[in-house]
């Protein structure tokens, strides 16, 4: 026994080593200012210039501070758990952890600190931030983040080959009662093109010959957030969790919407998250130069250069389902302090630290998001026109309006296992593995009710 407790010992000394975190669980005692590590690597801010910007920022504060020291700590996305679970059981767990998304909180979520009775002692003001941002990091009475900013969702659009098309635009201005999913299917297939000219509405199109495609719905974006768009509970599950309704007539007119919008409809190839975007190759949709336009989150604003370069381009609203609600899907980064931790005081005088909005200010620029702070939109729109004058940044931040809640990457029970079957369940529709949707739903609708039982059953 002792002999394996002195193995596992080992291995999660050399893990924490990997971080620069000592050795063996602990950490050397100090008499001087309290050092307030910060996880980086369950999203963006580990690029090279990221960390630079990041560790400026932390000198900033260092600099400023006599009684905490931050210092940023750097793991690799795709080792971001398996280092954070090592720090964990290794009783060295950071003190915050950011930028974090909404599926990353999820994630851990039994692992993070309630900030509120932080925000109630201090009366920190949170009149400023977006609500739908601040409601998606709310878990019963408790609040686990406040996000430093947004990716709200939108459609970008190749305004070359709408002219060539000869179609109008989509419109900008949100809520327009005409501009539905139905007649985006229809914009679609008169944007989708063969080489012979021929149109996806035109009798002669050969789909197998399809040179431009109209419409790209889903090839950034998860299952979940098509069945929210035509009236769905976007969980798909009951209020208390634990009766699975990824079966109901919403979810199955999503579905079928998207099995039409390739195999009936032909605007949209079949893909894979697994293996890219299809006939879009190694290229996002639009970056492609071969659709006409595709639903996207802020967080593409990597691509822009590349897009002005390539085409013209624009954004629009999003369109309304059938039951005439908009919902706009929200991605967000913010912080979360660790239960685990050994300085919840000052982790949290950190994190209001780069609150302030200058420094949100600086963070945008840095991670490539809008910042939650909503009297910062004015700045962040001044920016933009800067990267593209002619696009019309303005409907970024009035998508702000109509974030889909509970967000799509919510925590549910059996977390992982929830999200992979329903990933498994679009995978099959787009590849044309399941024809049957109707079926592919009842069938899905059963297995997550398995994991939910499997759950709650734990918790007796």
């Amino acid at each position: 026994m002792k002999a394996t407790v002195n193995r596992t010992a080992c291995v999660l000394a050399m893990a924490l080593a990997v971080l620069g975190l000592g050795s063996c669980g602990k950490s050397a005692a100090s008499s001087g200012p309290v050092k307030v590590q910060i996880l980086v690597g369950f999203g963006t801010g580990t690029d090279d210039t990221q960390q630079k910007a990041q560790n400026q920022l932390a000198q900033e504060f260092n600099d400023s501070h006599k009684d905490i020291q931050v210092e940023f700590v750097y793991v690799q996305y795709d080792e971001h758990d398996s280092k954070f679970t090592a720090m964990l059981a290794g009783g060295m767990a950071p003190d915050l952890v950011m930028p974090i998304g909404v599926m990353g909180v999820a994630t851990y979520q039994d692992e993070w600190l309630d900030i509120g009775p932080y925000i109630k002692r201090d009366k920190f003001d949170l009149k400023d931030f977006y609500g739908s941002s601040i409601d998606t990091f709310k878990s019963g009475s408790k609040i686990i983040g406040i996000p430093f900013g947004v990716y709200p969702s939108v459609i970008a659009y190749n305004a070359d080959l709408f002219d060539k098309g000869k179609q109008a635009y989509p419109p900008h201005q949100w809520g327009d009662k005409d501009w539905t999913y139905a007649k985006a299917m229809e914009l679609g297939m008169k944007l989708t093109v063969d080489d012979k000219g021929k149109t996806a509405d035109q009798a002669g199109f050969n789909a197998a010959k399809t040179k431009l495609y109209g419409f790209a719905l889903t090839e950034s974006l998860p299952w979940r957030v098509l069945p929210s768009k035509f009236g769905g509970n976007t969980l798909g599950m009951s209020a208390d969790l634990k009766t699975a309704q990824m079966n109901t007539p919403e979810w199955k007119a999503a579905a079928k919407y998207l099995h039409d919008l390739i195999f009936v409809n032909k605007v949209l190839p079949k893909y894979s998250s697994q293996s890219g975007g299809g006939s879009f190759g190694d290229a996002s949709p639009i970056g492609s130069n071969k659709c006409a336009f595709w639903e996207i989150h802020s967080w593409m604003q990597y691509e822009f250069e590349q897009w002005n370069a390539n085409m013209s381009w624009d954004i629009a609203a999003l369109p309304a389902g059938p039951t005439g609600a908009i919902a706009a899907e929200l991605n967000t980064d913010t912080f979360v302090i660790t239960k685990s931790g050994k300085h919840h005081d000052q982790a949290w005088e950190v994190a209001k630290w780069f609150l302030q909005p200058q420094v949100m200010k600086r963070l945008a620029g840095i991670w490539g998001c809008i910042p939650s702070r909503q009297t910062l939109a004015a700045d962040w729109k001044t920016d933009m026109l800067k990267v593209n004058p002619k696009v019309d940044w303005q409907v970024f931040i009035d998508s702000m309006k109509y974030a889909a809640t509970p967000n799509y990457e919510a925590w549910v029970p059996n977390y992982k296992k929830v999200w992979d079957a329903m990933e498994k369940f679009c995978d099959g529709v787009t590849t044309g593995a399941i024809m049957d949707t109707d079926k592919g739903l009842e069938d899905l609708n059963k297995e997550v009710q398995g994991y939910l039982d499997e759950y709650w059953k734990s918790k007796k």
